[in-house]
């Protein structure tokens, strides 16, 4: 019986993680504004200090609830440009789901979706072990 509400209880989790992620677009906030979005919005993802790339710059949030992560590219004003989010393939459909629902399909596995007047595209690629959906500016 309280395996099956804690399965109940993360299934929720899980639909909250999915709708959220498009409740918020993260292309042009700065570092302070993600970290109030973050915590007040997401609060299933924890910031990733651990990771250090030398090439990029980002900020590495984790849900190792429902085995999610969000990159979000940072240009040298601390600005975010372009958001990577990872899953595992156990949410795929949630996620297909998600994004037929809340975005326009232009294309197999790619959606657009306009914003403040800017036009934005949303890409889904399949990984060996994991999949990505990139939110960029046009």
């Amino acid at each position: 019986m309280i395996s099956g509400i804690r399965n109940i209880l993360i299934l929720l989790l899980f639909s909250a993680s999915f709708m959220s992620i498009k409740a918020q677009n993260f292309i042009g906030l700065n570092t302070t504004e993600i970290a109030g979005v973050m915590k007040t919005g997401y609060p299933q993802f924890k910031l990733d200090k651990g990771a250090v790339n030398h090439t990029y710059k980002y900020l590495k949030y984790v849900d190792k609830i429902s085995e999610q992560t969000l990159l979000l590219f940072l240009s040298e004003k601390n600005i975010c440009t372009y958001v990577r989010w990872m899953s595992d393939y156990s949410n795929l459909n949630d996620i297909v789901s998600m994004l037929n629902k809340n975005y326009k399909k232009s294309s197999p596995n790619t959606w657009t979706f306009t914003e403040k007047g800017e036009d934005y595209s949303v890409k889904l690629e399949e990984d060996e072990w994991f999949f990505i959906v990139s939110f960029r500016r046009n």
